[in-house]
């Protein structure tokens, strides 16, 4: 289904105008969270099925890491911290083997702030928002790509947050705060954010 989709995107490439183009690329995208999570090695999904919330933001997660680049990624993993009270629970286990940038994903947990600046991505929880700014803090300039999904997360720091909104997964992406840890957030991925802030 996802070849499909992205073939379909490349024949309007092709043949239409930019107006259409930037249409129908509008009009799939809610489709590419479920087709993410399809190639994430999820059980076929019937009609009647719906993904949970956290199903597809872990299939988010792994995009955020595809579609970021890193000034260098050393070893040969690529650590997501998730700081805090786990909310993905079993989902996470989507990812194990996955590799994105030639590196595989490692999933790690921790509440120690201390364990952070060797994460290569850190997934900020509900349950540790209050702690935003101290992270933030402490992470500042390391190529660290930060995620949550906490209301106004963006504008305090966090690069990427996502939230729900109709029943669909957004994320707003901030890129002052990308740059400044020496991080690039893909223009592919970009052009899906409800609010780019730089």
């Amino acid at each position: 289904m996802l070849n499909w989709i992205l073939g379909k995107q490349e024949e309007t490439v092709f043949y239409g105008n930019r107006r259409i183009r930037k249409r129908l690329l509008i009009h799939y995208f809610p489709v590419l969270p479920l087709c993410w999570s399809l190639f994430l090695g999820y059980s076929p999904l019937t009609l009647a099925e719906q993904p949970s919330e956290y199903r597809l933001k872990v299939a988010f997660l792994y995009n955020f890491s595809a579609y970021t680049e890193w000034p260098s990624l050393p070893g040969q993993v690529l650590n997501l911290c998730i700081y805090g009270e786990d909310p993905f629970g079993e989902n996470l286990q989507h990812l194990r083997h996955k590799k994105a940038h030639e590196h595989e994903i490692v999933v790690r947990h921790t509440k120690n702030t201390e364990d952070l600046p060797g994460c290569q991505i850190v997934f900020i929880t509900r349950s540790s928002i209050d702690n935003l700014s101290d992270i933030i803090k402490q992470l500042d300039e390391m190529p660290i790509l930060t995620i949550a999904d906490t209301p106004g997360a963006s504008q305090q720091g966090v690069i990427l947050n996502m939230a729900i909104k109709e029943g669909k997964v957004t994320f707003e992406a901030n890129v002052t705060i990308a740059k400044r840890n020496r991080l690039k957030l893909s223009s592919q991925l970009l052009r899906f954010a409800t609010e780019v802030y730089q």
